[in-house]
């Protein structure tokens, strides 16, 4: 690892003083500094690869007891409410702090995060991002230069610097899928978010592959859902319904009813998403359908066990633990690794005692 560089180096570079330099980077109310100067400044310090790092070299020398996490979701939504548990409880087993980080980039060009570790304030920083989307290139950059202990959660890639840990989408969904075709269907309606990012890729993909052996047919619908308006769904976890979050589930309401029409009576309905079957039952109630319909759910966090036959208790708490585990190993080795997790634990009713339509 080279000489990093100091507030006084970037202060040559830019030919400014010292004081000036501190200005800029911390944003100083009340100092009137031009533009073009500030301009100059922040591009030595990037030139530079400069980050104030006031203990930086007490984390080079000491045990940090602090973990960074950077959710970049809703915490109110189970999956993620859980997976932050995990983490937490592994990590104060083990000695550590976790430390909640934010993902807004500096002044730098770099994230929270990334400056929070070169500052010493972490010893590690464990990212679970935005639909399967990792960290920013340039944060990325500078913390493996770094060689910072950093697990990344559910990107579905490979990686040298960082350890990762992801969920096995395709095995979960044939399991499912098998589950589902074993109690007698003949056509499979999945439906799914209009996201095409691997998670909801890989899901198709499996009960598609296992469909397809089966000789059974399946046809595929798409929910409005998208990630321009996912964040609006996901307020309905803390009750933060807007006009515009109405408008979105009236949408998503019509889009269950006309996915309806692409079934029949002794179908399966396969939903990616915990809690769509509810909306699935929900219409068919209302319709006065006497029709047999055998519903799945791909993910379910806790969020309702009442509207599907059968449902994947995905591993949330656990996954957390696995990437408290993980950071701990890469502090203590310096060896990334890479660990999926198996989609095993499929919740079902037995043949008989399905959960009624409502």
């Amino acid at each position: 690892m080279g000489k990093r560089s100091t507030l006084k180096d970037v202060a040559r570079e830019a030919d400014v003083t010292p004081a000036t330099v501190s200005y800029v980077i911390n944003n100083t109310p009340g100092q009137s500094i031009r533009p073009e100067t500030r301009k100059r400044v922040l591009e030595a310090a990037r030139k530079l690869k400069y980050a104030p790092n006031a203990h930086a070299r007490t984390l080079r020398n000491h045990h940090s007891p602090c973990i960074g996490m950077v959710i970049r979701k809703n915490l109110a939504v189970p999956r993620f409410s859980q997976m932050a548990y995990g983490i937490q409880t592994k990590l104060e087993q083990e000695g550590y702090n976790a430390l909640l980080l934010g993902n807004k980039i500096n002044n730098l060009g770099i994230a929270d995060y990334a400056e929070a570790f070169l500052a010493g304030r972490v010893g590690g920083i464990i990212f679970i991002g935005t639909d399967n989307q990792g960290p920013d290139e340039r944060s990325l950059k500078v913390l493996a230069d770094e060689h910072a202990p950093l697990v990344v959660f559910d990107t579905q890639t490979q990686a040298d610097s960082y350890s990762t840990v992801d969920l096995d989408y395709v095995g979960g969904a044939r399991l499912s899928c098998e589950r589902v075709l074993s109690r007698g269907c003949k056509r499979v309606l999945y439906f799914r978010p209009d996201i095409d990012k691997p998670q909801e890729t890989l899901r198709e993909q499996g009960v598609r592959e296992t469909c397809e052996a089966a000789g059974v047919e399946l046809v595929c619908a798409r929910s409005p859902i998208t990630l321009g308006n996912i964040e609006l769904w996901d307020a309905r976890y803390v009750g933060a319904d807007t006009e515009e979050g109405l408008r979105l589930s009236e949408r998503f309401l019509a889009s269950v009813a006309n996915a309806l029409e692409l079934v029949d009576d002794g179908d399966a309905v396969i939903s990616s998403w915990a809690t769509w079957t509810h909306y699935f039952r929900r219409i068919e109630t209302q319709r006065g359908s006497r029709r047999r319909l055998t519903y799945a759910e791909l993910a379910n966090n806790g969020e309702s066990w009442l509207a599907a036959d059968l449902y994947t208790r995905l591993p949330n708490y656990e996954a957390g633990a696995a990437c408290a585990e993980d950071v701990l190993a890469l502090m203590r080795t310096g060896v990334p690794s890479a660990r999926i997790m198996k989609l095993s634990n499929i919740i079902e009713a037995p043949l008989g005692q399905q959960a009624p339509n409502y």
